[in-house]
């Protein structure tokens, strides 16, 4: 008999390491993780929307930012970022995208009001604000939408929004803390970080869309912590897997 119950007990926990197994093997295979050297290629599609002025502080803003621009200047400056995670960024096109007529000008006085809150929290109203005269209906599953727009209201620069989608400014008082009339931002800014910069903004943006956070912590300039352009190990691991799961669906 003790025999007997001590195969039985043998017999139990070989099957019980079967089934963590087979446990394990069901989630690698929903849940698949990039080789560590496997360099990563994700989609954009940059949208500069047309029909938008803005006057704040004596200066009107409107889109200046070209597809040379993007191409020559900015997409360079984010791939160099986020090189430090193996990601790539591809262009999968660069076109104009007309506003929407209605309600447009209420939006833009909304924008031009808005400030950050005393956390520094951005009025998350004016994104669906903005959103409410962009194609956003158009929009493909398989790319990262970024839609470049004159301003993004006080100290803005940019946004990520749910379903892959980011907005960024292409004026700018975040530097004066908003004391001073808004200027043209930079496109890119050589390291060390003094200003920022469009293609940072963008690369930061980014980071959002790949699941990474603001940190409460900044030892460091980080890039998702205002202030540089690191990314910590924790940080790319995250990016990685969440832009492994985006390669997939974009397949």
């Amino acid at each position: 008999m003790k025999q007997d119950i001590m195969t039985f007990r043998g017999l139990s926990f070989s099957f019980l390491i079967l089934f963590v197994l087979s446990l394990s093997s069901a989630s690698s295979q929903t849940n698949p993780s990039p080789e560590a050297n496997e360099k990563l290629t994700l989609r954009l599609r940059i949208h500069l929307t047309t029909g938008l002025s803005m006057t704040k502080k004596g200066v009107n803003m409107s889109n200046w930012i070209t597809p040379k621009m993007i191409e020559e200047k900015v997409l360079p400056e984010v791939n160099r970022i986020w090189s430090q995670a193996n990601i790539e960024w591809i262009l999968d096109g660069i076109q104009e995208c007309p506003t929407k007529d209605t309600n447009r000008d209420e939006v833009v006085a909304y924008v031009l009001a808005t400030q950050r809150d005393s956390e520094g929290h951005g009025d998350p109203e004016r994104i669906q604000k903005y959103l409410s005269i962009l194609p956003i209906d158009q929009e493909e599953d398989r790319v990262v939408n970024i839609y470049a727009v004159p301003y993004l209201g006080g100290t803005s620069q940019g946004n990520a929004c749910k379903g892959a989608r980011i907005l960024l400014g292409e004026w700018t008082d975040k530097p004066s803390g908003g004391k001073l009339p808004p200027q043209k931002c930079l496109l890119v800014e050589p390291e060390p970080f003094v200003k920022g910069s469009f293609g940072r903004t963008m690369a930061h943006e980014l980071g959002h869309i790949l699941g990474l956070h603001h940190p409460k912590e900044r030892e460091v300039p980080q890039l998702m912590g205002g202030g540089g352009y690191i990314l910590t190990e924790e940080q790319k691991n995250t990016a990685r897997e969440k832009a492994y799961k985006i390669t997939v669906k974009q397949k």
